[in-house]
């Protein structure tokens, strides 16, 4: 009997506000600890939080983006426990009253549609940062230093329901909740800065059980490289317990990168260890319909409806998601090229290929001003043409990065045309086997891989203005006659 393993992903959401979510410390970015707190986010006694309206706008934002039920009337809870890098001795939270419901992320995997269903989308406010000294592991640390700047920023937690299959499908979820918090504008979704991060459940069981295993939490990954492979690894750990009947502990661990696996932390809590109960000092939190439908009617054009217009324009469901994760101008410049060139394939792997890889090199974010979407579509149409060679094409791409040309002006006068006349290049042809005639005889005799060699002698005599398509099915046709 097969192992079918069960993931869950809960994914923290640092949101993109100016001050914090309960006072008006500012959110810095800054590597400076401790410069931005008030007796508010330390939570020391007599200060009172206040919600952060723009907070309570961008969660209701993704809340709905990602087809959530609403919430109307919620509320805040306190969440009790002690960490060193949480100066309340609690978290302000939300329990059974999340701003959203039951909800859903269309995603890709392997080139193929999917939907992850969300069962809870709400809000809290983050902790602060512990930094241990030494090692960079609490358990080896020779100290550890506490920076609150964090502590107090809005954070939204999103929580799926516990139906995803395997790990790519986990990174494809966290890859698209990224894309869409970037493209709602309400969080960088920088990774390797913490604004997003995330926790695995994952539990294995026999095919045909009624009820699934038991649920191992792995905490707080902020790569998709650790997230794939941490959960490799734990599906392969529970499953060989599962197959030997040995006792899994429900519990939480940590994903040991440098070992690559995981290792446990401490036993799994359950909503009753952390004593919910409402924040006496806030109010319910009315989410109003005219709020709502306020909110509603911001919400800009999603990373599943762009992906929609790309296959409709003719790309696959994996280029067309390809172009989703990319920068805004990307999708725009392709959709530009594109409706001129009425090539989609092509105009796609231009801008994705030639162009971006050029930028790369050259360490650039973004294209010149006077590189424009009716340019590149002119070098695109002169490669079709044959009117010059694909490597003709990415010499003037480059040029054109550097300065402002018009393509077509630019082959010609750097003689990069290419001679198409079928005569000419029949005459060439002709003129090269007749000086190796000892090279003609080695092909006959099986040595095929020469052939590419006289295309280069071909070449060659036309000073390189001769089409290399061209000339190799002119040879090829000579050969056979």
């Amino acid at each position: 009997m097969s192992i079918i393993p069960t993931i869950g992903m809960e994914t923290h959401v640092e949101l993109k506000t100016n001050s914090k979510m309960f006072c008006r410390c500012h959110v810095l970015d800054t590597d400076i600890p401790n410069e931005s707190l008030c007796p508010t986010c330390l939570g020391l006694p007599g200060s009172l939080p206040v919600p952060n309206k723009k907070a309570i706008e961008f969660i209701t934002l993704l809340a709905l983006s990602t087809n959530c039920s609403i919430t109307n009337d919620g509320m805040f809870h306190r969440k009790n426990y002690f960490y060193p890098d949480l100066p309340k001795n609690y978290q302000i939270s939300q329990f059974d009253l999340p701003v959203g419901t039951e909800g859903s992320l269309e995603v890709v995997v392997d080139g193929e549609f999917g939907t992850v269903e969300i069962e809870r989308v709400h809000m809290e406010e983050d902790t602060g940062k512990s930094t241990h000294m030494g090692s960079g592991r609490i358990d080896s640390a020779t100290s550890t230093h506490l920076d609150f700047n964090r502590a107090g920023i809005p954070l939204v937690e999103v929580v799926t329901k516990p139906l995803i299959k395997s790990s790519r499908e986990a990174v494809a979820y966290i890859e698209e909740l990224r894309q869409l918090v970037i493209d709602l504008g309400i969080s960088e979704g920088k990774l390797e800065k913490g604004n997003l991060r995330f926790d695995a459940n994952i539990s294995v069981a026999h095919d045909g059980d009624k009820e699934l295993g038991t649920k191992v939490e792995i905490k707080n990954m902020n790569s998709l490289r650790s997230l794939e492979k941490a959960i490799e690894y734990e599906i392969s750990r529970q499953t060989k317990m599962l197959l030997n009947e040995e006792n899994i502990i429900q519990e939480t661990r940590h994903w040991d990168e440098k070992k690559e696996v995981t290792t446990s932390m401490r036993s799994k809590e359950g909503s009753a260890d952390y004593r919910y109960f409402s924040d006496p000092d806030i109010p319910n939190m009315i989410l109003s319909e005219d709020f709502v439908n306020e909110v509603k009617s911001s919400i800009p054009v999603l990373p599943s409806q762009k992906r929609t217009v790309f296959i409709d324009s003719g790309l696959s469901i994996e280029d067309a998601n390809s172009l989703v994760k990319s920068p805004n101008w990307i999708g725009d410049l392709y959709k530009s090229v594109s409706s001129i060139t009425n090539d989609s394939k092509t105009s796609f792997n231009w801008i994705t290929g030639e162009l971006q890889g050029q930028l790369r090199k050259l360490e650039l974010k973004s294209i010149p001003s006077w590189l424009t979407a009716k340019n590149l579509s002119e070098i695109i149409t002169l490669v079709k043409e044959n009117k010059i060679s694909f490597t003709s094409g990415k010499e003037i791409l480059g040029k054109l990065i550097e300065e402002e040309l018009v393509p077509e002006e630019y082959a010609v006068n750097n003689k990069l045309i290419q001679e198409n006349d079928i005569d000419e290049i029949s005459k060439m042809v002709k003129d090269v086997l007749d000086e190796n005639k000892d090279v003609l005889e080695r092909i006959s005799n099986g040595e095929d891989k020469l052939i590419g060699f006289l295309v280069g002698q071909i070449i060659k005599l036309s000073k390189g203005k001769v089409n290399p398509s061209v000339a190799k099915e002119l040879l090829l046709k000579e050969l056979n006659s």
